[in-house]
């Protein structure tokens, strides 16, 4: 059988980008932007689908910013609840799969285990709130369709958190980093492997589906892990040492944000048949490839 076509949705994103890589040396593969689809004018996206020739669309777009959905409470209900809607709506209509990514913000955050796919969602922003309302939109809309959520990304198409902190220490030797604010850092290399697996081996999986990587993390472990892999790649680091700092004290951040957001990955390794390796382990891998090329 020819490899399914696949449209990505999201192309200037970090995930987006990794999925294009990923998929388009093996696969037939268009990636639009906003300039190509505008989540936030939903008339228009029916229509801009129908040209389109695809079987698996990928939806990795939406305003993820969590200070701008605050501020920007309609743009954010249209780009990660309303436009998401129409594109599962499309997608169901011509018998085409849809993979929807969300995120552990969706989760309250309150003191807890780790946060299951049937755990009941009540998320503390408007971010969570848009992002949950389109996870009940998409599959209300196409119930075949499947919701990927992922948490803290990192990768090499986009700056993120551990980037940023071996870039803020090859200058000063003062950091910071949340230390009560709990999630899973998540490869974005290790998400295009599951979903291929699961485009080619499980194209029946549909509901919600946590996609993280193993272990858990606050900002500061996940800095110091950073710092201390910099430094064995013997990069001019300061310091591998980061103090730590509670979230109440970023009262510059305009979104409350939730605490503890760590998701089990139990039933995506055993869908897939393999061991879901940690986030350590990803992250140091990512490090050391980046910075060896250079």
């Amino acid at each position: 059988m020819p490899a399914p076509r696949i449209l990505i949705l999201g192309a200037t994103g970090g995930l987006g980008r990794a999925l294009h890589r990923h998929f388009s040396s093996s696969h037939q593969t268009v990636s639009w932007g906003r300039a190509e689809l505008n989540l936030e004018r939903p008339e228009t996206i029916a229509r801009r689908l129908e040209a389109q020739s695809f079987d698996i669309l990928l939806n990795a777009a939406g305003m993820t910013n969590p200070d701008a959905c605050e501020m920007q409470p309609e743009k954010a209900r249209l780009a990660n609840a309303a436009g998401p809607q129409v594109i599962a709506e499309c997608c169901h209509a011509r018998g085409m799969r849809l993979i929807h990514f969300s995120t552990d913000y969706v989760f309250s955050g309150e003191p807890h285990d780790v946060w299951k796919e049937d755990d009941e969602t009540k998320p503390v922003n408007l971010y969570g709130c848009t992002k949950r309302d389109g996870e009940l939109a998409v599959l209300q809309a196409s119930p075949n369709a499947l919701v990927a959520r992922v948490s803290w990304l990192f990768g090499p198409d986009k700056p993120s958190h551990p980037d940023n902190v071996i870039q803020r220490t090859l200058q000063t030797n003062d950091l910071t980093a949340v230390d009560d604010k709990v999630s899973v850092p998540t490869s974005t290399a290790d998400i295009c492997d599951w979903i291929e697996r699961i485009i080619h081996g499980h194209p029946e999986t549909s509901g919600v589906l946590h996609m993280c990587n193993t272990g858990s993390a606050s900002w500061h472990s996940w800095a110091e892990a950073a710092l201390k892999v910099a430094e064995g790649l013997g990069l001019p680091v300061k310091t591998t040492q980061v103090k730590p700092i509670k979230l109440a004290e970023l009262t510059q951040l305009k979104a409350p944000r939730p605490l503890m957001t760590v998701m089990s990955n139990e039933r995506l390794q055993n869908l897939l048949g393999i061991e879901i390796r940690h986030w350590s382990k990803a992250l140091e891998e990512y490090l050391v490839e980046k910075h060896r090329q250079k």
